[in-house]
């Protein structure tokens, strides 16, 4: 038995190494992805490995077979794969923990047999092709780096002792391919091979790295970006840097830079409120602010105490329990679903906020922002009554970051929504709960504070429509008012309706277009005509047309931050400039809309908004790379087969026309320089009657009397046409022969090492 496993392994003593290497590579891929080296799959990608190198050794004596085996096992593995990581979601998990290094998306088993059947097979054949049949060093080497590229891709470590075994192991085979070569005198390659192997090996990278879907934006590049390609602002800053008379209008976001304002870090993203308008002046078609909602109204620290309170999770935990004080409560108001639903939360949030050398009155923060922190204590922060976090005067510290603490807006908003915990209207919302404060506050609950703090907001919108407001709203056009009731026909709650005039927008073939410039720059052009604008336009007509429902509606400016190719951070510059409305809600507060056709605001959840890891393939280049290499596929069977044809038949044309003596001079030399080059050394060296002895005693032809023809044309001149036919005739039989003389050495010589392999077992 040790008899037998020993000449098993001696053998194969050529494709150990070899193999060691492929397996190796494939450990270091799945150790990307946190895959335990001591696990079943260490073995499968052993035993996987061993088939690949024993049918490869199969069709390196059997071609014919072996290649029909391999092209069957190709499209096999490539079904298997793509069944693997084609889910419910056509491959998008599978992407996301691919290209994360399994940080974003859960490993899953069909995901690591995803890995098993493509990795580990390309390694086997690859490293046996470049070892086993055609040693080429640098192939090798690229097929190598490739788990160490795979881990820079995805930001994950790859452990030291792989890089020195794959090194290791590299030389190793790069040494024992020099001594058996020079042992044995093992050819391993000859040039038209080495460039046809390069050829394929570079279309197989070109194009799996062109199907490999990626990241719409290169990670870090907003840093790249930040230190060397910040061009200044087109306009001043003290354009963002204090609160404007007027809101912007739809030219105040054209021709923007990429000039940097902040960098915000911090789990999840939402928009940043910079100021609130009120009154829409009707003739000029631009927003004003109310002064008693844009002047400071109370502290930071005041502001916090109240909003604190404004949790939706209390505020359900507060309907729970005065269903125990008073029986049938939350039934009285169709909140049973909201009170029986156990797994609702509502968040708070912390997002760090570290301006880039920017200081402005204002502070940036979400609709839900309970307080801000900042790492300074000179200035006083005030709040406005439209949300709005400001200094009095001064802008703050152009590098002073703060902290923000905010309650999140997409789970619990729309679990609450969907709930019913918005199906209300104002009567019906102080009605509920003005008793729930009542029920709370006679049994002495602690969260009656939470159903005062949402009572307070109620009260607080209805304050904000003042006679200005409704002055304002009653001057809104018919024909918009027609509309909005138009598409919120049959709808009764305004969260209902909020919904639909946004999904409205979003649906219905509006455009967005920074650079449109409208002929006619009514709300009611935008709306009925060119159904084409900036953010500006959008939020205006949801605005107004909310407003005409009986909705209470404000519009606000601020930005909607870039993402970057980093987790939870994110860039605001000013080409993040937005403006969107702001509605407010029975029982949750205000609460932001987004109508522009370019936002996603919309979506249900945090975990479906665009999260920065955008995947996607790169078709065009796939057809670029497919188009190229057919052309130079073509190109290269020319110069193969058509451009040698050619190049004889304009030889024979050429000395055909030539005097005897100069015809009998090109043949010799093209006979002796060329044709006999390629079997034989120094044949330019020789006489012509050494180079015909040698030619007749290697190839068996023929030569007659053409050294005697040659020698008489190259030493005495003496040459005519019977001659020169001759010499034509001889080099066509000469070229003939030593083709067919090579061919024969070709077969031969395969045919040798075969039977040497064979004599090795």
């Amino acid at each position: 038995m040790k008899e037998k496993i020993a000449d098993f392994f001696k053998s194969r003593r050529r494709e150990i190494l070899p193999f060691a290497l492929s397996t190796v590579m494939s450990l270091g891929v799945f150790s990307v992805y946190s895959i335990p080296l001591f696990s079943f799959w260490t073995a499968g990608i052993l035993i996987f490995t061993a088939a690949m190198f024993l049918l490869c050794n199969f069709t390196n004596k059997h071609h014919l077979a072996g290649g029909i085996m391999i092209a069957f096992l190709a499209v096999f593995l490539l079904r298997t794969f793509f069944s693997l990581i084609f889910g419910y979601d056509w491959g998008a998990g599978f992407q996301r923990w691919f290209l994360t290094g399994a940080d974003e998306a859960e490993t899953q088993t069909e995901y690591i047999l995803a890995l098993l059947v493509s990795f580990v097979p390309f390694f086997a054949v690859s490293v046996y092709y470049f070892s086993c049949v055609l040693y080429r060093m640098s192939f090798l080497t690229l097929v190598s780096i490739i788990p160490f590229a795979l881990s820079v891709k995805v930001l994950t470590d790859i452990n030291n002792v792989y890089i020195a075994l794959i090194a290791m192991l590299n030389i190793a085979v790069l040494m024992t391919s020099l001594r058996e070569k020079s042992s044995s005198g093992r050819i391993t390659a000859g040039n038209r091979a080495a460039v046809f192997s390069a050829s394929v090996f570079a279309f197989v990278l070109l194009m799996i790295s062109a199907l490999i879907p990626k990241e719409s934006e290169a990670r870090y590049y907003d840093e790249f970006e930040r230190l060397f390609m910040n061009s200044e602002n087109n306009r001043p800053l003290s354009d963002y840097s204090v609160f404007s008379e007027f809101s912007g209008g739809p030219d105040s976001f054209r021709n923007f830079s990429n000039r940097y304002l902040y960098m915000l870090y911090g789990e999840g993203m939402t928009y940043f409120k910079r100021q609130t308008f009120d009154l829409y002046d009707m003739e000029n078609l631009r927003w004003y602010s109310d002064p008693d909602y844009s002047e400071p109204y109370c502290l930071n620290e005041e502001w916090a105490e109240e909003a604190e309170k404004r949790s939706l999770e209390k505020l359900r935990n507060a309907i729970i329990a005065a269903d125990g004080y008073s029986e049938g409560f939350s039934d009285k108001y169709g909140l049973s679903r909201l009170a029986g639903f156990s797994d609702f939360s509502d968040e708070l949030r912390i997002m760090n906020v570290i301006p880039e050398n920017f200081g402005a009155v204002y502070y940036i923060a979400p609709a839900r922002t309970v307080k801000i922190i900042p790492n300074s204590k000179r200035d006083m922060i005030y709040v406005t009554r439209g949300g709005v976090f400001r200094n009095k005067e001064l802008p703050h510290d152009p590098n002073m970051s703060y902290q923000l603490m905010y309650y999140d807006e997409f789970r619990s908003r729309y679990l609450w929504l969907q709930l019913g915990g918005a199906d209300f209207d104002n009567e019906k919302c102080v009605e509920m709960l003005s008793e729930l404060c009542d029920i709370l506050s006679e049994n002495n609950d602690p969260l009656y504070e939470n159903a005062e703090a949402f009572l307070n907001v109620h009260t607080q919108a209805m304050e904000y429509r003042t006679p200005e407001y409704e002055k304002n709203t009653e001057e809104i056009s018919p024909e918009i008012k027609a509309f909005a009731e138009e598409i919120t026909a049959g709808l009764e709650y305004d969260w209902q309706k909020a919904e639909a005039l946004q999904t409205y927008f979003t649906s219905n073939g509006y455009i967005y277009d920074l650079n449109y410039i409208p002929s006619d720059p009514s709300v009611e052009y935008f709306l009925f005509e060119s159904k084409r604008g900036s953010c500006t336009h959008y939020a205006t007509a949801y605005v107004l047309m909310a407003r005409s429902l009986g909705l209470t509606v404000r519009y606000t400016e601020g930005y909607s931050p870039d993402i970057t190719g980093r987790d939870n951070v994110f860039s605001v510059k000013d080409s993040c400039s937005h403006a969107y409305p702001e509605v407010y809600i029975q029982n949750m507060g205000w609460i932001v809309f987004e109508p522009t056709i370019a936002g996603d605001y919309s979506l249900s959840s945090d975990t479906e908004r665009n999260t920065g890891f955008e995947l996607k393939v790169d078709y065009s280049l796939v057809f670029v790379i497919c188009v190229i290499s057919g052309i130079l596929l073509i190109l290269a069977l020319a110069a193969v087969l058509l451009i040698p044809a050619a190049a004889e038949k304009r030889f024979i044309r050429r000395i055909s026309k030539m005097p005897p003596e100069e015809c009998i001079r090109q043949v010799y030399i093209r006979i002796s320089r060329k044709i006999s080059a390629s079997v034989f050394r120094h044949s330019d060296a020789m006489t012509p009657y050494e180079l015909a002895l040698e030619i007749e005693r290697l190839t068996g032809c023929e030569t007659g009397n053409f050294a005697f023809i040659a020698e008489n044309a190259l030493f005495d001149s003496n040459a005519d046409i019977s001659g020169k036919d001759a010499a034509i005739a001889a080099y066509e039989k000469i070229r003939f022969a030593v083709r067919s003389y090579t061919k024969e050495q070709k077969k031969l010589r395969r045919m040798n090492r075969k039977g040497r392999s064979r004599n090795e077992k």
